[in-house]
């Protein structure tokens, strides 16, 4: 993963610079091939019309799930206090004490 954001970087570096030796701003130059993008406002709606309805559905239930998932896990690593946890111990006073405890005293 880092030999390819080593390459990227190195690639970035050679154009900024390639565009600086050609006395270009590379401000200007980025603005003159972004700007005749359109926003994302106006491609967001047709590109989601664009969409099946069968791939919306499964991706809106992938991104439910997913949201569940990551709420239930959440909760799962929450500590509870001992008075919300019903208890699980099954023995009564008397066997919790011990069958013998010596000589008794006279």
């Amino acid at each position: 993963m880092t030999v390819l954001l080593r390459a990227a970087l190195v690639i970035g570096v050679l154009s900024y610079l390639a565009l600086m030796r050609g006395g270009a701003d590379p401000a200007a130059e980025a603005r003159k091939l972004t700007g005749s993008l359109p926003s994302a406002s106006a491609v967001l709606p047709a590109a989601l019309e664009a969409v099946p309805p069968e791939t919306r559905e499964r991706a809106a239930r992938a991104v439910l799930a997913r949201g569940l998932l990551a709420e239930l896990s959440r909760r799962a690593g929450e500590t509870r206090t001992p008075a919300d946890t019903p208890s699980i111990d099954t023995l009564e006073a008397a066997d919790r004490q011990p069958a013998w405890r010596g000589v008794e005293p006279r």
